[in-house]
């Protein structure tokens, strides 16, 4: 062997054998370390040994740390020289792909003959050795070398080892689940900190003397030996619900159990039985509370759903009476609004019969002379006799259309809402408000909009409002020198149309004027105080508004606003 030769001289030999030695003791002082002291150790052993210049050691940086590299050299540089140098050192080793390389001395003058020995990670991470000795590296310093880095290298693999290991324990320790180690004959070899407190048990002497069956409810202890132990054995797990019990209070505890086999990773045999085991004693207890709290939710939605069919039932009745009632109100409404037109009809009846009396006088008087033209003989020529029956009946015709009006206005039926043109509605009411009034010598005047002709209405409900205003008017100005009334319609704007009802009266009192819509309020002797007040509801009814304001030239402006009808 080469370096065998090299060491023929008992004082290399020596030599050797002390560097070997001083090597082999390295391990026992890293126990402690970490990777840069680690590194740092071998830097300076290597640069006594190997009578080197330089001596760059890095180290990998495994899980719990981080990477180290360290520089050694035989005189002192700056840290920044370091890093350069040790730039250099693993520029060279990399270029030379592990064989021995030459490069410039970066201490000074010269040149460096470079050594490297590679640690078993990878990488960068070895030892780079430089000498300005042109017999540098011998085999023994490479042997040195190789040794540095597998001492190092061990160190580091140990050190990650026992750090999984201490995690590994922790872990184990700090869950709060049953975890434990046993022989394949059932002897237990380790329990964790929560299998001690979840079994009641005191300390490892006392477990040591059990088997893990003992820690088996009595009655799961045969389904075990049957069913669970074969299946870990022969298939390597068994995964169930197990009842343990408390070996000081003697409680059945279930338990979730996981129970697999461990095998050696060389000969693939088994070595022993593990268990991770959960208490599911808060999963019961939980499972328990759900389904009584599901029970209580199912009897309260049971009794909640009784309620709110009593008490739908009880709103489906009182929906039932509230439309009886609704109905009922329409009807007394109705009847209200029929009585009040016949309160007016009653009013005018005496002014109607004086006014149908001149046209049934002036017809009775026509046929009579019509008779008496018949009845003389006398030589009458038919144009005569035909133009005294036509003005007959043309007394006759106006006659009925004023009983027609009157038929119409006290008729108890109500039309339905519909497109009336208002300014034919606003002439027949004012006709038949005239032909109730009795000789005032009151001088109408109606004003109508072409932009307001249509109305959505209630013809009849409409023209009663029209005739009570208009009536109210002709009764205002009785007594009055001017009497003028004026009908106005009115476009607003796009979504309203008004109808004004001015008088030139005496006007109305102002505490009359604060209850002048409300039932039984009146001025007239012989009223009953509801017609404004029905006039209104009415106006409403058709989304409408009825006011009143004084009129500036003396009197009264009632004004009635109405929506638009929609185009259809």
């Amino acid at each position: 062997m080469p370096w065998v030769d090299e060491l023929s001289e008992p004082q290399e030999l020596r030599r050797c054998i002390r560097d070997l030695v001083a090597l082999s003791t390295l391990p026992a002082l890293w126990k402690d370390y970490d990777a840069r002291q680690i590194a740092d150790s071998v830097a300076a052993a290597l640069l006594s040994m190997l009578n080197a210049d330089i001596i760059c050691v890095s180290m990998p940086g495994l899980r719990d740390g981080a990477a180290a590299g360290v520089v050694r050299t035989s005189q002192a540089v700056s840290s920044r020289s370091s890093d350069h140098i040790e730039r250099i050192l693993r520029g060279a080793w990399r270029g030379s792909r592990g064989e021995i390389s030459a490069i410039d001395n970066p201490l000074g003058k010269g040149t460096l003959r470079i050594a490297a020995a590679p640690m078993s990670f990878g990488g960068d991470a070895g030892i780079v050795a430089g000498s300005v000795n042109p017999q540098f590296p011998s085999e023994t310093h490479r042997l040195l070398l190789g040794i540095a880095a597998n001492h190092a290298a061990l160190a580091m693999q140990r050190r990650h080892a026992e750090a999984e290991q201490r995690r590994l324990a922790s872990v184990i320790e700090r869950s709060s689940e049953f975890v434990g180690f046993a022989h394949l004959d059932g002897t237990p070899q380790y329990l964790n900190k929560a299998a001690f407190e979840l079994l009641g048990l005191s300390g490892i002497e006392e477990v040591q003397r059990l088997n893990i069956f003992d820690f088996m409810a009595p009655d799961e202890r045969a389904r075990a030996h049957r069913e669970a132990l074969p299946m870990v054995i022969g298939t390597g797990r068994w995964l169930g619900e197990l009842n343990l019990r408390h070996f000081k209070t003697g409680e059945i505890i279930p338990f979730l159990v996981d129970w697999f086999r461990i095998d050696d990773q060389r000969t693939g045999h088994p070595t022993n039985m593990a268990t991770v085991s959960r208490d599911l004693r808060p999963q019961k207890k939980l499972e328990g509370d759900l389904r009584r709290l599901n029970e209580s939710l199912e009897q309260r939605v049971t009794e909640r759903t009784s309620e709110l069919a009593e008490a739908l039932e009880r709103l489906t009745l009182a929906a039932e009476e509230r439309l009886c009632a609704d109905v009922r109100a329409q009807q007394l409404q109705a009847e209200l609004h029929h009585a009040s037109r016949l309160s007016t009809a009653g009013q005018m009846a005496g002014a109607l019969a004086h006014e149908l009396n001149q046209p049934l006088t002036a017809f009775t008087n026509l046929v009579n002379a019509g008779r008496r033209m018949m009845a003389n003989g006398a030589p009458y020529r038919g144009d005569t006799v035909r133009d005294v029956l036509g003005e007959a009946a043309e007394q006759a015709l106006r006659a009925g259309e004023i009983i027609r009006r009157l038929r119409e206005f006290v008729t108890r039926g109500e039309t339905e809402m519909r497109i009336e043109n208002l300014p034919d509605l606003i002439r027949e009411a004012s006709d038949l408000a005239s032909a109730g009034t009795g000789p005032h010598g009151v001088q109408v005047r109606l004003s109508f909009d072409p932009r307001a002709e249509a109305v959505f209405a209630n013809r009849i409900q409409l023209q009663q409002v029209m005739l009570n205003l208009i009536r109210n008017a002709h009764e205002a100005m009785a007594q009055s020198k001017r009497r003028e009334l004026e009908v106005v319609t009115a476009r607003l704007d796009d979504k309203s149309i008004e109808i004004a009802v001015a008088d030139r009266g005496s006007g109305l009192p102002d505490n009359i004027v604060r209850h002048l819509f409300e039932p039984f309020h009146t001025t007239k002797v012989d009223g009953m105080g509801l017609g404004l007040s029905i006039c209104r509801s009415i106006v409403e009814a058709h989304r409408g508004k009825l006011g009143y304001e004084p009129n500036c030239g003396g009197g009264a402006i009632f004004r009635v606003t109405l929506p638009v009808p929609l185009e259809r």
